[in-house]
């Protein structure tokens, strides 16, 4: 299988796509999928996260060595990812009481609550595993990337890494589309449907790493394909309406381009 970079450089559908029109905003889905428009504003959580996630990666791989990294190597990789990243991103801006050294002070307590909870060095049958599937009524192939494949008794389990400002609710993971989208392809591609497990570290004073289970069953597959079809259709016929309520309305990267929509 193709790497996830070489995967998008062909059209293609994405977790992220779907889940921007649906439940981010459909003039956003229009500004970065179709136009696509010029990034006005890029808030630093981004390039965190992602540096959050190649640390977790590389631990990962040091696991399959029969290793495991130290605090302070996790905490020096993240610094020069985080740099790489944040360098660039275009139009970057920090939160009032944000800078780049803050932040790393933050992912220092983020990354020791991390991997003080890791609990995956001997059941990890797969690390950043790219997939590709065709979807009925999708015209372009889904691609997505598995962050990490373990063994979780009989099952396997996919496991996704987040950071978050906050604890997750009761019952989050099990409406999450993500977690959906990814146990679809997985069904698809092996013939079974996995475990789901997020791993959610939070940027509090004192972060924690929770772990949170949820499955999918036939039934929300088929849901899903439903959903999918309904949105290239949706798609097609140019349906991007603004949504003035989004949660993602205060870092939109297009918020002066939604403002002018007419």
């Amino acid at each position: 299988m193709a790497s996830i970079d070489e995967l998008r450089r062909e059209a293609h559908w994405s977790y992220s796509a779907l889940n921007t029109y649906l439940n981010v905003c459909q003039l956003q889905y229009f500004f970065r999928y179709v136009e696509p428009a010029e990034i006005e504003r890029t808030s630093a959580c981004f390039p965190f996260g992602k540096a959050f996630h190649a640390v977790l990666t590389a631990q990962a791989w040091e696991c399959v060595m029969g290793s495991s990294l130290t605090h302070q190597e996790s905490v020096e990789l993240f610094a020069e990812a985080f740099k790489i990243e944040s360098e660039a991103t275009s139009n970057l801006i920090y939160k009032e009481g944000e800078n780049f050294d803050l932040m790393l002070v933050l992912a220092d307590r983020m990354l020791d609550a991390a991997l003080a909870n890791w609990s995956d060095y001997y059941t990890i049958k797969g690390v950043a595993q790219a997939f590709k599937i065709n979807v009925p009524g999708l015209k372009k192939p889904l691609i997505g990337e598995w962050d990490l494949l373990v063994q979780d008794g009989r099952d396997v389990c996919i496991v996704d890494w987040k950071t978050s400002a906050n604890r997750w609710p009761a019952g989050k993971a099990d409406r999450d589309l993500q977690a959906t989208v990814f146990s679809y392809a997985y069904e698809k591609l092996n013939g079974t449907t996995p475990l789901f497990r997020f791993d959610v570290i939070t940027k509090a004073k004192n972060p924690v790493c929770e772990t949170h289970y949820t499955c999918r069953n036939e039934s929300a597959l088929q849901r899903f394909e439903s959903l999918a079809a309904r949105v290239q259709d949706a798609v097609d016929k140019g349906v991007f309406l603004p949504n003035e309520t989004s949660f993602a309305c205060a870092e939109c990267p297009y918020k002066n381009r939604c403002k002018n929509w007419r």
